[in-house]
């Protein structure tokens, strides 16, 4: 399931297995920003004809895979998509790969900032992955 850096108690760490379409969150009222895994050691991706890439990081990585761009899920102040349906998948696989992202926050009503140890402070980051070509 997705989940945050402040919401990720009941992801557990384990081995899981689910198609780049099904980690699109269908059920949020508008196309947001989703899919998320925190914690990562590794992950593996194929496409139809049993081709990828291993993601393996350095250090724990967070990352998403979805059949939409960032701007198709957030196209700014436009917001010219208002529901999931009015999507459209793309032939691709838009992949982000990451240290951490700020926590999801909103403990009165959506509105508060994360918690402190879920705020990114520093001005800086740095973290390393390994991405190889694998076969299934």
């Amino acid at each position: 399931m997705e989940n945050y850096p402040d919401r990720n108690t009941a992801s557990f760490v384990g081995i899981y297995q689910q198609k780049a379409s099904e980690q699109f969150v269908m059920n949020y009222v508008r196309p947001q920003e989703n899919g998320y895994k925190t914690d990562i050691r590794w992950v593996q991706l194929y496409d139809k004809e049993n081709r990828g890439i291993k993601i393996t990081g350095l250090q724990p990585i967070c990352f998403s895979a979805l059949p939409y761009t960032a701007e198709d899920l957030d196209p700014g102040n436009t917001k010219k998509q208002q529901h999931p349906s009015d999507l459209n998948e793309r032939k691709f696989i838009s992949v982000h790969i990451d240290l951490s992202q700020r926590g999801v926050g909103g403990d009165n009503s959506w509105g508060a900032l994360p918690h402190s140890p879920y705020l990114l402070k520093n001005n800086q980051y740095s973290y390393s992955y390994i991405v190889e070509p694998i076969l299934k």
